[in-house]
This record gives C-alpha cells, sequence and structure tokens, in this order.
C-alpha cells in the first residue's frame, strides 16, 4: 500500500466508503492496486478496509450500518455497559440484507475513533460473534459521523436509553470526563432521555472519571452516604475520593496498572494515608461489577472501625 493511501485509512479508521476516500484525493487506480497488493480489501462495493480494521467494523459494514449506541461509545472511552453485542445503527431505508462478514485475521485489536489521544486508549473489548443489535434509525448527527462509526452524540443518544438507568448515568458521567462531549451537549441528551431513566448532570459529573467509579460512588450516595470524588491528600497525592470524611478509596480500571512508577505511587498514596491514621479501600472494576454486596460490606465494616478509632483518638 502506498504511503498515501497507508495515511488515509489511518485518519478515517481503517474502513471507508469510496466516495470518502475519493474526497481525500485518491485515485480510483490507487484503490485498485491496493486490493490487487492485498493490502486493501473490499468489504462489499465501494467498501475499503485495511489490514488494521477489526471484526465489528467489518460487520457494521456488511448490514449496512455503523457501530453506534453502547458499541459506538467505547470507541470513544465512554462507558459503555457490560454488553457483549455489537450494536449498530442502520438508516430506515437501508436493505435489511444481511450478507456474509468478511473477516479481519484473527487477534486484530480494536480500532478507536482517530481523534481520541493515544493517552486515553486501552484494550478495546470486541463483541461476541453473533447477530448485532440493529437500531433502525436516520442518523441525525451524520456530518460528524465516521463512514462506519456514528458520533459520540449520536451513541450517547441511543445508548441512555438502551442501557440500565445504573449504566446509562455512568455514561452520561464518562461522556463529561473524557471531554468526549461538552456539559451542554450531554445535558439536551439527557434531557430528551427518558424519564424513567432518572438521570441527572449534576456536580459529580466531570469528577467522577470512570464509568466504575461512577457506579462505585453513586450506589453509594444512593445507600446515605457522603462522598466526595477526587479528594486532595494535602500535597501527597489524589485518590478517587473520600466517604463520610474518613475513609479514603481508590477503583482500579481495567488496565490501572501499566507502569512500575504507576504501581508505585499508588502504594506511596496509600501509605502517607494510613501514616495521617486515614484507612484505604481499593476496588477493582471487577469488583464492583460482580461483586457489590462483598465491596459494600467491606466499606461498611472499614467504616465503621475508622469512626470508632476517630472517636477514641478524640476526633
Amino acid at each position: 500500500m502506498s504511503d498515501n493511501v497507508r495515511f488515509v485509512m489511518h485518519l478515517v479508521g481503517e474502513v471507508a466508503h469510496l466516495s470518502t476516500l475519493r474526497r481525500y484525493g485518491l485515485p480510483d487506480e490507487a484503490l485498485r492496486e491496493a486490493v490487487r497488493q492485498g493490502r486493501l480489501r473490499r468489504l462489499r462495493r465501494g467498501w475499503y478496509a485495511s489490514p488494521a480494521a477489526d471484526r465489528d467494523q467489518c460487520h457494521a459494514v456488511a448490514v449496512h450500518g455503523r457501530i453506534g449506541c453502547v458499541s459506538a461509545l467505547a470507541r470513544f472511552g465512554i462507558w459503555s455497559g457490560e454488553t457483549t453485542s455489537l450494536h449498530a445503527q442502520v438508516a430506515r431505508n437501508a436493505a435489511r440484507l444481511r450478507p456474509e462478514v468478511i473477516a479481519p485475521r484473527s487477534g486484530t485489536p480494536g480500532v478507536w475513533h482517530p481523534k481520541v489521544p493515544d493517552r486515553q486508549r486501552r484494550a478495546l473489548r470486541l463483541s461476541t460473534p453473533s447477530a448485532p443489535v440493529v437500531h433502525w434509525r436516520h442518523d441525525p448527527d451524520a456530518a460528524n459521523a465516521l463512514d462506519w462509526l456514528v458520533s459520540a452524540r449520536s451513541a450517547l443518544t441511543e445508548a441512555v436509553g438502551c442501557l440500565d438507568p445504573e449504566h446509562a448515568q455512568a455514561a452520561v458521567d464518562s461522556a463529561i470526563a473524557e471531554r468526549a462531549l461538552n456539559r451542554r451537549e450531554v445535558e439536551r441528551i439527557v434531557a430528551g432521555a427518558p424519564q424513567r431513566a432518572g438521570l441527572q448532570v449534576d456536580d459529580l459529573c466531570g469528577r467522577l472519571e470512570s464509568g466504575v467509579e461512577s457506579l462505585f460512588a453513586r450506589r453509594l450516595i444512593r445507600a446515605g452516604y457522603v462522598v466526595e470524588p477526587l479528594f486532595e491528600l494535602l500535597d501527597h497525592g489524589r485518590f478517587d475520593g473520600m466517604i463520610e470524611g474518613c475513609l479514603l478509596y481508590e477503583v482500579d480500571g481495567w488496565a490501572h496498572h501499566r507502569s512500575y512508577e504507576r504501581f508505585h505511587g499508588d502504594r506511596d498514596r496509600t501509605l502517607v494515608a494510613q501514616a495521617f491514621g486515614l484507612p484505604v479501600i481499593r476496588v477493582t472494576a471487577q469488583h464492583v461489577l460482580e461483586d457489590w454486596p462483598t465491596v459494600e460490606a467491606a466499606v461498611v465494616r472499614t467504616l465503621a472501625d475508622a469512626r470508632t478509632l476517630l472517636s477514641l483518638r478524640g476526633h
């Protein structure tokens, strides 16, 4: 593949329609040559994919649609719940065809939206190989979409009605924290969401830095606890938050410790907190998602012990 074709395919997210590639100045002959050399694939008539394209991208194009709803949220780094199915947005007037998917190489990693900064990228969870969940609708924000992916605004608008209320709220919090959408855009989406969801854009939005942190903190708040996210312990570093003014907490994501420096920094903050007499509770995403009763029991017990110690110390 020529450098030109490779650069443009990377710019558009590794999958594109012929009309888009022409707008970027790629001649048809260059595309035909890339296909002949096996450096581009035709997914269906007028659609091309680079070797870096993943199976969900190919599947969405195969059903004449774009990756949408919760599946699209993940491509922007926004919390997308726990669904394992591909969600695709297909225009209402599209032919309801299910052609065979041209699968990419095994093990091809998920492709992020090209504008997501490298520092925010982690391993993308692809869908299970099954029939996609199809949302038959016209894209109200097509101007900001990619050929294979709806916009962040369209994705969140669809997802808040598709996710359960708790995960929908986590997606709202995450969209603001990741700066995928600004606060005003999210407020408009929330205003149009189903009332049953009870979604809100409040003071916690932007301070809960991940979907799992949102689930953790908002569950405790609903249980009656006072939670302060992003707690600064003097000049010794920032914790994910503080519960009832005496229990610090850290919620570690899927790929939290990717370096020795980060691993050591977390332990250093914990050591300093304990030197101040402040207990720290650490949980993982898996704990929050799969074993909440144990997490809650640990918070209740550790908080009771912390209050007892503070009382004995006269604080």
